[in-house]
């Protein structure tokens, strides 16, 4: 078992402060019985849930079955530089009265950021029913923090989208304006979770789900992004791709972005793009760029081969082989505005 400095100085490497006898300071050093006592018996229970507010001094973490050896410092700093109560649960400890102290079951990281935080209380939920062997007890433990989160349901960024546009997030906000008066939905649960009468109604309107959505966030993240994600959602219906069960994935609008902002949404390769999927189907490109393509990252594969499509299509060479594409775009851009300082 390790408390809040035994912990600092594995992970830091910081010693921490100790006795003349060379044994770090604990909270048994300062009797803590008495402690454990008071925060006990100044337990609340609501809703079958036992809840108090323990002193840091208190807690320790059962190394045997945590993972402090691979903990993520970033994580810990990252959530100390935003601390926010709303956000964090309570931790959830397991009191040891053989030795007075709780041990974190769940919440060791909320914990850590206490410590860091200079502060010496922290609001926990106590696990109940447990053994009061302390060898059968710590199996418990270790199944309850093995097992935490399993049944929960996690939500994706399509889950928060509305939240996103709520908090008025710019990219998400620019999705939500491009997706409006389109039959796209952002989730399948959307789908999914309305009555059968509904989903059917909805299914016969031609509503499609956006399986793409992070591609499409991306695109929307862009300086320019509402134009080129308006340009690829009006590709992607006028050549019928919207009627494919991957019209709309990460495949298929990851390449065109890239594509349309090489060529500065110039509307010939805007045609060039709509006529190429007009006379193919997602899986037959996905396929063909492979095939062509086998040791380049998808994205790059599906990209070079789009780029020659359209470069036949508009009778100029392509102007993307590969490589980064920061890179590539970077250059284009000062080759475009080398182009417009030497028109005007």
């Amino acid at each position: 078992m390790k408390n809040f400095e035994e912990i600092k100085e594995m992970l830091t490497g910081n010693k921490a402060e100790r006795t003349t006898e060379g044994k770090i300071i604990t909270p048994s050093v300062f009797e803590r019985r008495p402690l454990y006592s008071t925060v006990i018996s100044n337990k609340t229970e609501i809703g079958g849930k036992q809840f108090c507010l323990i002193p840091l001094s208190l807690l320790e973490v059962d190394e045997e079955y945590q993972r402090l050896s691979t903990i993520n410092m970033s994580k810990i700093y990252d959530l100390a530089n935003h601390w926010d109560e709303n956000k964090c649960d309570p931790v959830l400890v397991s009191p040891h009265p053989e030795t007075c102290s709780f041990a974190v079951i769940d919440g060791t990281h909320r914990f850590i950021v206490k410590g860091i935080r200079k502060e010496e209380m922290i609001v926990a939920s106590i696990a109940t029913g447990l053994s009061k062997d302390p060898n059968e007890r710590q199996i418990q433990e270790a199944e309850l923090f093995s097992e935490q989160n399993t049944h929960v349901d996690k939500l994706s960024p399509a889950d928060k989208h509305r939240a996103y546009v709520k908090r008025g997030i710019k990219k998400y906000c620019v999705l939500n304006e491009c997706l409006n008066g389109r039959n796209l939905l952002i989730s399948k649960r959307e789908l999914k979770n309305l009555p059968k009468e509904k989903q059917d109604s909805l299914i016969a309107d031609g509503y499609k789900i956006l399986t793409g959505y992070s591609a499409a966030v991306s695109v929307a993240a862009m300086t320019n992004g509402k134009e080129v994600l308006t340009n690829i959602l009006n590709i992607i219906e006028k050549s019928g791709w919207n009627l494919a069960y991957n019209g709309y994935s990460s495949d298929a609008i990851r390449p065109m972005r890239h594509v349309l902002n090489m060529h500065k949404n110039d509307p010939r390769v805007i045609r060039a793009i709509t006529d190429f999927c007009l006379h193919t189907e997602p899986n037959l490109y996905f396929a063909a760029a492979l095939a062509k393509y086998p040791k380049r990252r998808e994205v790059e594969g599906l990209t070079i081969y789009l780029e020659e499509e359209v470069a036949k299509r508009i009778g100029e060479a392509p102007m993307y082989h590969g490589g980064d594409m920061r890179q590539v775009s970077s250059a284009l851009n000062a080759r475009h505005q080398a182009k417009e300082t030497k028109a005007m």
